[in-house]
């Protein structure tokens, strides 16, 4: 078995356990350990648990390992959503009833079967942009506070500083914008807002995004604002929330003006990619759209995850600094400058240990 074949392996598990459709092939004898490599570098080791629970095959130290995850992850999301319900409740007493975003949204929605399967990074929140200011005092008076090492953002940047819980570890970015960069003209803020609704939370106001933008948030932020289609790649973890989004609500999922949208602004080969992806390896058909998926991208995808890790994790943040030097020729200068070398090499050690480029 090589990593190609550990990962389709992986979807194929998702695929029959969590969307109940048969995958369309199984590997005989595989690899546990690249199976867990693959689903731990896609953040979905939590859902893969899941899906194996019943596993009658599972070798027994695999099967303990999983059993862990699982139930650590279960901890773990259950002190990330009581830390969001103190900063709901801190906003809501200033009147700010606040959309939750990407990972937390999807568990509050309930899209998927347990709230255990999810893996949250820090928490997000869509809150208006006048009222950042107000927000920031309200989170600060229970206990939340900024990072003093954090590299401080520019104030042009679609979310504030991440505020940091620490007692508890529980981090939150307050998103003044929906999405940045070119995402925010496919997915703008203003639009965003329009489709969302006020959803129970534990006796506390939020506001839930609809279908179609969760799912056109989704795509976008992983395909353009994490540069995903640039890299001919996409994380595992966004494609199967979109995918339990669809298996719920695919009927109010407005594929039309999602296609629209995308190919206003130049990026409709990107949402059918995208969702090729999602017929190729989770088996949920793709919606007909206008633009076809880009040749060959099934096979350029094999190649990024057959390329070994850390030599993929090197390559990924060479070509993210190109594209930043094509967008700014100037940030040649910075990387001249010696007093920006301390703030840049803590970003590339904290990149490597989340696996996120961050150049």
């Amino acid at each position: 078995m090589n990593r190609w074949d550990a990962f389709t392996t992986v979807c194929g598990y998702l695929q029959a356990g969590l969307l109940e459709t048969t995958p369309p092939h199984r590997v005989n004898n595989p690899s546990w350990e690249l199976l867990v490599e693959a689903s731990s570098y896609h953040y979905v080791t939590p859902a893969l648990a899941w899906c194996l629970k019943n596993h009658s095959e599972l070798p027994s130290e695999i099967s303990e390992y999983l059993e862990t995850v699982l139930a650590l992850n279960a901890r773990r999301n259950e002190v990330l959503l009581a830390g969001l319900a103190r900063i709901v409740g801190a906003l809501n007493a200033i009147d700010i009833s606040p959309m939750p975003l990407k990972g937390a949204a999807r568990l509050i929605a309930a899209d998927y079967p347990a709230p255990t399967l999810r893996l949250l990074g820090d928490l997000d929140v869509l809150i208006p942009a006048e009222r950042s200011a107000n927000a920031v005092v309200a989170l600060q008076s229970i206990g939340f506070r900024p990072n003093a090492d954090e590299v401080a953002l520019p104030s042009c940047h679609h979310h504030l500083q991440t505020q940091h819980e620490r007692e508890t570890g529980v981090g939150v970015e307050l998103h003044t914008d929906v999405l940045g960069g070119p995402a925010a003209a496919v997915i703008p803020t203003g639009w965003f807002w329009e489709g969302t609704n006020p959803f129970p939370f534990r006796d506390l106001k939020i506001r839930l995004p609809d279908a179609t933008r969760s799912v056109g948030h989704i795509i976008a932020h992983d395909q353009l604002s994490h540069w995903g289609y640039q890299r001919k790649r996409f994380e595992l973890r966004q494609l199967l929330d979109v995918a339990m989004i669809r298996r719920v609500s695919e009927r109010a999922i407005n594929w039309a003006e999602l296609d629209e949208r995308f190919t206003r602004m130049g990026f409709g080969e990107v949402l059918a990619t995208y969702l090729n992806f999602m017929e190729e390896l989770l088996g949920q058909p793709a919606p007909r759209l206008r633009h076809a998926p880009r040749v060959g991208a099934i096979v350029d995808f094999k190649r990024v995850i057959e390329t070994p890790p850390a030599w993929k994790q090197l390559a990924i943040m060479l070509s993210d600094y190109i594209a930043r030097v094509h967008r700014d020729p100037r940030s040649v200068l910075d990387l001249l400058d010696l007093k920006t070398w301390p703030n840049r090499c803590l970003r590339v050690t904290r990149a490597i240990k989340r696996g996120i480029p961050s150049w």
